[in-house]
């Protein structure tokens, strides 16, 4: 089983924080999953899917970028 988490944050996209964002999640053993992000010319939210092999990094890892102030949602099963 896998685990995942998303990360929000309002558009601009911006490099350096997805790239730190994902350096974080490295250290804790996830990787990113899935970028989504609104149609060109729009505004809305950046969508950063994380996935993780285990709930206990998956949970520490959204605790801490928590605690940093971002918009996380999960973790939760992400399949087989």
């Amino acid at each position: 089983m896998s685990y995942m988490f998303e990360v929000y944050y309002q558009s601009p996209a911006d490099s350096t924080k997805e790239a730190t964002l994902t350096d974080l999640v490295r250290s804790h053993g996830g990787n990113l999953d899935y970028r989504e992000a609104p149609e060109l010319n729009r505004p809305g939210s950046i969508c950063l899917t994380f996935e993780f092999g285990d709930r206990e990094r998956a949970l520490a890892a959204a605790e801490r970028l928590r605690r940093q102030g971002e918009h996380v949602e999960g973790p939760q099963d992400y399949g087989p």
